[in-house]
């Protein structure tokens, strides 16, 4: 068996989740690639569990796993630095209520946090560029500023796929943030949130793992505590 490229992001809090997807799509941490799409906090029960998952997975295969930072993870560094408490009224007290009581040393608890707000904006391989919301084609992707973890998907899906692909050297863009019942590919962008702990009909909240090298997934819905495997729809 290959190299497989994995994606998962928008987590929220689902710590439980992560671990079933990642387990059940058999990721070989020492061969295959794992990359995270930000927003690992807020809504969900788990926020600190999650972070310190994350981080302990990119610290022990650092060759394989990877993570890009979310408007979520944004949010924190606002209210942590900045006294922006916005941050409250999207989860914010949950996740302050969690790292507290994974985290009993003030330090560790800190070097967590700090670590999941300034992971980088972006990730790329060979084949694909991985980014939280979307890129803004009018900088250079070497260049792209925090304004793109808030982005659009309306608004993403607006730029002719030549515009991006001249960006990105002809790399599809793999992203999340705004949440679908399905997974599409239109051969420029592949929008991977699902929605856990988030998606306004609570029935098609899911947590979702995607395997690039196949064009599959898997779902972890939420509600009913059960996994389904999918093909990625094309368009």
């Amino acid at each position: 068996m290959g190299i497989r490229k994995f994606f998962v992001t928008d987590i929220h809090g689902d710590k439980q989740g992560l671990k079933l997807l990642i387990k059940k799509a058999g990721v070989n941490f020492g061969l295959d690639q794992l990359v995270f799409g930000g927003d690992m906090i807020n809504r969900g029960k788990d926020s600190a569990g999650v972070v310190k998952l994350v981080k302990r997975l990119i610290e022990q295969n650092l060759d394989t796993v990877h993570a890009v930072m979310g408007n979520h993870e944004e949010m924190m560094a606002d209210y942590l630095l900045r006294g922006d408490k916005l941050w409250l009224q999207h989860g914010g007290r949950e996740t302050l209520k969690s790292f507290d009581t994974v985290f009993a040393d003030e330090a560790i608890r800190k070097e967590h946090m700090e670590w999941a707000y300034t992971l980088p904006l972006l990730y790329e391989d060979d084949e694909y560029v991985y980014t939280h919301a979307g890129l803004d084609p009018r900088n250079p992707l070497e260049q792209q500023d925090r304004d793109i973890l808030w982005m659009n998907e309306y608004d993403f899906y607006q730029y002719p796929r030549e515009v991006l692909l001249g960006l990105t050297r002809g790399k599809a863009v793999i992203h999340g943030h705004t949440p679908v019942e399905r997974i599409y590919y239109d051969g420029v962008r592949m929008n991977c949130d699902m929605g856990s702990n988030t998606y306004s009909i609570i029935s098609e909240r899911g947590l979702g793992i995607v395997n690039l090298t196949e064009m599959t997934y898997l779902v972890y819905k939420q509600s009913e505590k059960k996994l389904e495997q999918r093909v990625i729809g094309r368009y």
